[in-house]
């Protein structure tokens, strides 16, 4: 299979290389080159720092190491749901279902709905995707949060309501795409079937969204809506900018990372050193974020939960998302450490690489003081987006935990 690929410079698609597909005994490689035109256009860039602009092909076993397109494929839901409907278009059609290698899985994203700037096109010039409706309206999350859910329960449930708001945007839970009142590209985020309303995810992380605008850390636009007592959180995507289409990579692909690897942001903050168009300004963000991971207990903090957009002079801290709190006060340990030896959700350990973030003490202290009263404010924003007294209670320890131990380490800090 041969393939163009494009990317958007200015909202305009630019043709950026060939995509080159070979299965032999079951057996899937890929080849990717840049072509001449994209290497002469002064606006051209790198698709990823494993793939630099120059002349010669990148080979891979699937997409592996070809990072650039890992981050547009269909997530681990996706992924289900493709392999899936497949099956049941085999079902229908009397014939053994096809396997769906990685450039088939990268293929079949909805277009409309794919991550970043990346696009794929055959070589008749036309737009690849297995999927033909257009996303659908925030008025069909309700639709929709019922097929994820009978998705979940019944092998055999019609899931391509679900493949047309397909997603590329990391994770294993249900989520679809869809468009908000104003027309916007957004990601609808849906409660897991056998949630309990004293888990209440979706709501939790809408709580941390709004906390970490109030500390001061970049956050998409998001609501949190309410379907049948369920909530479900409804983020506007950041990789868009109207029509146009922002290139994006994911921070495992920053660092040249590989899925269920050991990372620290030491290695995110080198990155943006390099390859950053405003290493102070992110630099910052990220030890913010990094510090308030740790005071809500956001162990999920993987480095595909980190993202960057492009800029004509690098790369820039994307708006932060999937951030969860977890209940509890015990000792947890994050999935990306502060410190390559120490990966304990304290703000102590914030506290002692602050320096490789362009912070100094006097600045920690302050910023933690500040998330600390922000932190304090958990509780009311709790309520207002409906989570119950029970749930509540659930996490208040890991609140509380994390607002002392802020307001310890910067006293601790002031007194050196």
């Amino acid at each position: 299979m041969e393939l163009d690929i494009t990317v958007q410079i200015s909202g305009k698609d630019v043709l950026a290389g060939k995509l080159y597909q070979s299965v032999r005994h079951g057996d899937e490689t890929t080849t990717f080159s840049y072509v001449p035109s994209y290497l002469d256009d002064p606006r051209s860039f790198s698709l990823a720092p494993d793939m630099p602009l120059g002349p010669g092909s990148f080979h891979s076993t699937g997409l592996r190491g070809l990072r650039a397109f890992e981050d547009c494929m269909p997530d681990r839901w996706g992924r289900n749901l493709m392999l899936r409907a497949e099956r049941a278009q085999a079902r229908v059609e009397h014939r053994t279902p096809r396997t769906l290698f990685e450039v088939d899985m990268l293929a079949g994203v909805n277009d409309e709905a794919r991550q970043g700037a990346i696009r794929v096109w055959n070589t008749d010039g036309e737009v690849v995707s297995s999927v033909r409706n257009g996303v659908p309206r925030e008025t069909s999350v309700p639709a929709l949060l019922e097929a994820s859910d009978r998705a979940v329960q019944d092998i055999d449930a019609d899931v391509r309501d679900l493949l047309a708001a397909g997603s590329s945007l990391g994770g294993a839970r249900p989520k679809a795409s869809v468009r908000d009142e104003q027309g916007f590209l957004c990601i609808a985020k849906f409660p897991k079937a056998d949630e309990g309303p004293l888990d209440d995810v979706c709501a939790w992380e809408h709580v941390c969204l709004r906390l970490m605008d109030q500390a001061g850390i970049t956050v998409p636009t998001s609501r949190l809506l309410r379907v049948g007592g369920r909530s479900v959180l409804l983020v506007r995507r950041f990789d868009r900018a109207g029509d146009a289409r922002l290139p994006y990579i994911s921070g495992l692909s920053a660092i040249q990372g590989e899925d269920g690897g050991r990372y620290s942001y030491l290695e995110l903050a080198e990155f943006i050193e390099e390859e950053g168009s405003r290493p102070a300004l992110d630099l910052r963000e990220l030890w913010m974020r990094a510090l308030f991971s740790c005071a809500v207990g956001n162990t999920d903090n993987h480095l595909r939960n980190y993202g960057f957009l492009r800029e004509k002079t690098g790369w820039m801290l994307s708006p932060a998302f999937d951030v969860n709190p977890t209940p509890g006060s015990e000792r947890k340990y994050l999935a990306t450490g502060l410190d390559f030896d120490n990966r304990e959700t304290e703000p102590e350990v914030a506290f002692a690489v602050c320096d490789f973030f362009r912070v100094n003490s006097a600045e920690a202290c302050d910023v933690a003081a500040g998330m600390a009263r922000v932190l304090g404010g958990w509780r009311r924003l709790a309520r207002a987006d409906g989570i119950s007294e029970a749930s509540q209670e659930i996490m208040a320890d890991c609140f509380e935990a994390g607002i002392r131990k802020l307001k310890a380490v910067a006293r601790k800090g002031r007194t050196r």
